[in-house]
């Protein structure tokens, strides 16, 4: 469900209209909702539930590759952990090399030293800022050469939310309007009523819970256009 198919599924649940529950409180009600459903999911998954994979070409002599330059908008997206990173130093390579991960503490000599001593067959990254370091730096410029696997803070949702931006499984979107069915009972003064909804909620979130603890790492592929599916 989208936005306001999770907005209008909490105003039939709740037997109001858009003028005693107007979208402003929503949008409110529905990002707090949507992020307890997430908080849940990370506590599962240890965050590798929500994951994508970035890309970009490799530049020759360069060792430093900012976030925003893979396709990374640091100031909308929390990275949460770096799980992997791949390079492919030549063209003819048919796969891609996996790159250790090292401490740049660790490091007896400068960074530059590494940029073309360290050998190819045994590459390591470490990550400053908003920049990951991969050496040796590439010595050919490879379209996708550098493949980032990356698990991050799903966005907050708003009004304008897709179903696919909404970054939980599509089966749960449900909850969502179960909880804000709660905060309009809260809201009205209908406690009893809201408590209901409230166990009701909490009930449906250890189903997800028990349900996610057999399915989150089930390997499915993903794409950007698929963010609400299993793995």
């Amino acid at each position: 469900m989208n936005w306001t198919q999770i907005y209008n599924r909490a105003l039939r649940w709740a037997h109001t209209n858009a003028n005693d529950y107007p979208t402003t409180q929503a949008d409110e009600d529905m990002e707090l909702r949507h992020q307890e459903l997430v908080d849940n999911i990370v506590v599962i998954s240890k965050w590798d539930y929500f994951w994508d994979i970035w890309k970009t070409d490799t530049v020759i002599g360069q060792s430093e590759y900012v976030a925003d330059k893979l396709w990374i908008a640091p100031d909308d997206l929390d990275i949460k952990k770096i799980n992997k990173v791949f390079i492919k130093y030549k063209s003819t390579d048919q796969y891609l090399t996996r790159l250790e991960y090292k401490s740049p503490n660790t490091l007896t000599e400068h960074p530059d030293y590494y940029k073309t001593k360290q050998s190819n067959n045994a590459p390591f990254f470490y990550i400053q800022d908003e920049s990951i370091f991969v050496y040796p730096s590439p010595t050919e410029e490879i379209v996708w050469g550098l493949e980032i696997f990356v698990a991050h803070k799903p966005a907050k949702i708003d009004t304008t939310s897709s179903e696919d931006a909404i970054e939980i499984p599509s089966q749960f979107h449900k909850l969502i309007a179960l909880g804000m069915t709660a905060d309009i009972y809260y809201g009205q003064g209908k406690i009893n009523e809201a408590q209901a909804m409230e166990a009701k909620f909490d009930s449906w979130v250890s189903e997800m819970v028990s349900f996610m603890k057999q399915r989150y790492n089930q390997p499915k592929k993903k794409t950007f256009t698929d963010l609400n599916q299993f793995r």
